[in-house]
């Protein structure tokens, strides 16, 4: 197989790794969560306690106005005064209101309840939504960072099989540590993706929270481009026809 020839398979490999990551663009909000599906049921267990709630302080009102006019109905014949039907009354719509404040107590604590488990749900559902959307990326990544390795270990070979045939790829080699230096740092950039995820997820607001892994994650994705770009300078230091090692002919005598 000749110098070009080979050069020519290698770039291949650059070209496919180029469409290959062209893909490695993340949406970068928190994935959008929709109500968990026993979501309606709480909101309905709740539109249930409000209206039973109305119900009974609706009784509770009209059993005191019946008490009330029966208290001012029977005020002659029980021989009570003015002042002291009136303190009756009075004390009468007291109790009433007390009654509706503690149905309306009962009910908010109720209510705020439900509303905790509504907030729990939906809290555990977008944890769970995000872990699957970070450990897709973090597979994307690490199959892209592999891809790299195979291409870097390819292009030594090549490397290797250009200089038994007297080209010089003193620069190219010197550029492929620089490449493989860069894939390491990619690979260590990724491995931090996930604990910084967990540590987001663990937190009271995840969606706030989670602006913490977002530069995280485009550390990550820079580096794999890096890694990318420092393969395709080593390959492109190589020309064959140009960086022939120069060869001595005997001379006579």
């Amino acid at each position: 197989m000749n110098e070009n020839k080979i050069v020519k398979i290698i770039k291949v490999g650059i070209l496919a790794f180029s469409f290959a990551t062209a893909g490695l663009v993340f949406a970068q909000t928190v994935p959008p969560v929709p109500p968990p599906p026993n979501i309606n049921q709480i909101r309905q267990d709740i539109k249930e306690v409000r209206e039973k709630t109305r119900e009974k302080a609706g009784v509770i009102r009209t059993e005191v106005k019946t008490e009330v006019k029966n208290i001012r109905a029977a005020a002659t014949s029980t021989g009570k005064n003015r002042e002291e039907v009136k303190n009756e009354v009075k004390q009468r719509i007291e109790d009433a209101g007390d009654k509706i404040k503690e149905l309306r107590d009962e009910r908010k604590a109720q209510v705020e309840l439900k509303l905790q488990e509504i907030k729990a749900k939906y809290q555990e559902k977008r944890q769970a939504r995000i872990a699957a959307h970070i450990e897709k990326i973090i597979h994307r990544f690490n199959a892209a960072a592999e891809r790299l390795e195979k291409l870097a270990n390819r292009i030594e070979s090549r490397l290797t099989k250009l200089e038994t045939n007297k080209v010089k790829v003193t620069e190219a080699k010197a550029l492929l540590v620089v490449a493989k230096t860069k894939i390491q740092t990619a690979k260590d950039a990724i491995a931090k993706i996930k604990p910084a995820t967990d540590t987001a997820l663990s937190a009271t607001d995840v969606k706030v929270a989670f602006e913490t892994v977002r530069p995280i994650i485009e550390d990550a994705k820079d580096a794999l481009k890096d890694a990318h770009a420092a393969l395709a300078d080593a390959i492109n230091s190589i020309k064959p026809g140009l960086n022939k090692t120069a060869t001595t002919t005997p001379s006579g005598n």
